[in-house]
């Protein structure tokens, strides 16, 4: 057989112009290429004939013709499908979720595979697309037709997984921050039943033991302190917890942080729940240590 064809229901401008290049660049050989359009049903066929002449073979033609259009084809699909493909996967194994966070869901999972949150477990589109180059190349190699939307279904299913485990890393994410900003919002309504009893509290850090002081520089008395020096047995509290519940229970105006805040999930959570009420102490006598009690 002297041709092969291309069939899609979709990106059909993109492929119209790949085919399109790819015969323009050998007519400007001098090699004739003549490309019919076809409907059938909903997909739009091109296909490509190499008429057999004295000076042409057309079967290492076309297979050079397969070759190109094989690259074209991947970059359409990783550039062009993939939103879709994503979308699919979302709506389909996430119907429970509502329309609106599905849809952030859509944005946050292209992001990431664009390498704008991080990097993706499945790697950046170039190496996507060179594994779906060699599926393609590998196909159209011993094929003269391909739908693209079939061989995206049962041909890709590596491809497709992958987009999947980016998807579902996305859906974890987007939760696990949902259910942390809930958190927070729980927090701010407790704090805001409580009744205030200190204007201030200071947090001092020192290593991995911390100290809570009221406004006056003490350490802070009543249930309070009752609870930090003897933490209720029975109850599985780290420090960091010890400390958050300790001020989420005094809900004070503002809260002053002493020492070092890296690597401290006390502080991130005393960040997040207070931001512009708390303070990071630039340097005094606290922050060299002091007397840490927890």
């Amino acid at each position: 057989m002297n041709s092969f064809s291309v069939a899609s229901g979709r990106a059909l401008k993109s492929i119209r112009h790949l085919v399109s290049q790819e015969i323009g660049a050998w007519e400007a050989r001098g090699v004739r290429v003549s490309v019919k359009e076809s409907q059938a049903g909903e997909l739009l066929v091109l296909r490509c004939e190499v008429p057999k002449t004295k000076d042409v073979e057309p079967h290492e033609i076309l297979q050079t013709i397969k070759a190109s259009v094989a690259n074209g084809l991947s970059h359409i699909i990783v550039d062009e499908y993939e939103k879709l493909l994503v979308a699919r996967l979302i709506d389909d194994n996430y119907a429970y979720l509502s329309t609106a966070d599905r849809e952030i869901l859509k944005r946050k999972a292209m992001s990431r595979l664009a390498g704008n949150d991080g990097a993706s477990s499945i790697g950046h589109s170039s190496q996507r697309k060179s594994r779906v180059w060699a599926k393609l190349a590998e196909y159209l190699e011993r094929e003269d037709e391909i739908v693209l939307e079939g061989f995206i279904t049962f041909r890709l299913k590596e491809y497709l997984e992958d987009l999947f485990d980016a998807v579902e890393e996305t859906v974890e994410d987007y939760l696990t921050e949902r259910e942390y900003r809930e958190f927070l919002k729980l927090l701010r309504h407790f704090m805001s039943r409580q009744k205030v009893t200190t204007y201030q509290v200071n947090i001092v850090r020192d290593g991995a033991r911390y100290q809570v002081l009221d406004e006056k520089l003490k350490p802070v008395a009543g249930e309070v302190g009752r609870f930090l020096e003897r933490p209720p047995r029975g109850i599985d509290l780290g420090v960091d917890d010890l400390i958050v519940s300790a001020v989420v229970t005094l809900a004070p105006e503002y809260v002053v942080w002493h020492g070092k805040v890296d690597n401290s999930p006390c502080y991130d959570l005393i960040h997040d729940l207070f931001e512009n009420r708390l303070h990071v102490c630039a340097g005094c006598a606290l922050d060299s240590g002091g007397s840490p009690v927890v």
